[in-house]
């Protein structure tokens, strides 16, 4: 049942079975700290509350602020018995302070979310500079969208993401879900993943995690998808000359003739460490 039509993007889940598997597939345990961004009317929430250690929630709509107040009773009051350790709030999950919560709570969060496809993109790049603070996310993303975030070399999904969250996450498929699960109905499919943050101890690749200018690099190489690289390379980084970003490449042995999804991460990290190199060796 709708209890009012969304109007903030909410493709609210409705088959309480895949909810069901969505919450046994976290095995969330007593001593969990665990946060669910955008409960809406509560399918997974109603699994959740009561089951673990701390359970926050996030909804940006006052209108499902308030009714999941109501449907499960929580009260304003964090110091009410009743409900210790449950708190629902009013706010934007994209300006959430995790890491504030996290410091509250323990050191790492684990969440679970049917996100809006909106956010999808923006809400990532967010969890990539937080991911210190979070043990795991288990997330329901448009296919399409969830497909580009897995997208290893060789895959025409690749893309800049792809690059970037293959650095930052160990990502694993769970499941598809029809459209048909949901209300409102969307026009794609869903799929629910699991993404664990990954730690380096390869000063390349903790380099890559932890500069701006890694992200940088590949969204400029990504910017001319569709050409190969001994074309695309000079149509981005004005800054330096054509022989020079010739020889990064050609000395690392990769082949000029690919196209940037063809790359894989390792030969990503290298070429953006020989550009910023030479960047730097020039003041």
């Amino acid at each position: 049942m709708s209890y009012r039509k969304a109007v903030l993007g909410q493709n609210f889940l409705t088959n309480k079975k895949i909810a069901r598997n969505i919450i046994d597939i976290c095995n969330f345990s007593a001593e969990d700290d665990v946060l669910e961004i955008g409960p809406g009317e509560g399918i997974l929430t109603e699994l959740i509350i009561g089951n673990t250690k701390t359970f926050t929630m996030i909804e940006i709509d006052p209108f499902y602020f308030n009714f999941i107040k109501g449907k499960f009773h929580i009260s304003d009051s964090t110091n009410n018995k009743k409900h210790n350790g449950i708190n629902i709030v009013n706010e934007d999950a994209l300006k959430y302070d995790y890491r504030g919560l996290s410091f509250k709570l323990s050191p790492k969060i684990r969440v679970v979310s049917n996100l809006p496809y909106e956010i999808s993109s923006p809400i990532m790049d967010r969890f990539i500079r937080e991911k210190e603070v979070i043990a795991d996310l288990t997330l329901m993303f448009q296919k399409e969208f969830a497909e580009r975030l897995c997208a290893k070399e060789n895959d025409s999904q690749r893309g800049a993401l792809s690059v970037i969250m293959d650095i930052n996450f160990e990502i694993t498929k769970l499941f598809d879900v029809d459209k048909s699960n949901f209300n409102p109905s969307p026009k794609v499919d869903s799929t629910v993943l699991r993404l664990n943050p990954r730690y380096h101890a390869d000063k390349n690749f903790i380099w890559a995690a932890n500069t701006l200018f890694f992200s940088h690099f590949v969204h400029q190489t990504f910017k001319y998808r569709r050409k190969k690289l001994k074309n695309s390379i000079y149509a981005s980084f004005f800054e330096m000359p054509p022989d020079i970003k010739n020889k990064i490449f050609t000395e690392l042995d990769i082949d000029l003739n690919k196209r940037p999804q063809e790359l894989t991460t390792v030969e990503f990290i290298n070429a953006a460490k020989g550009y910023d190199d030479y960047l730097k060796s020039r003041g």
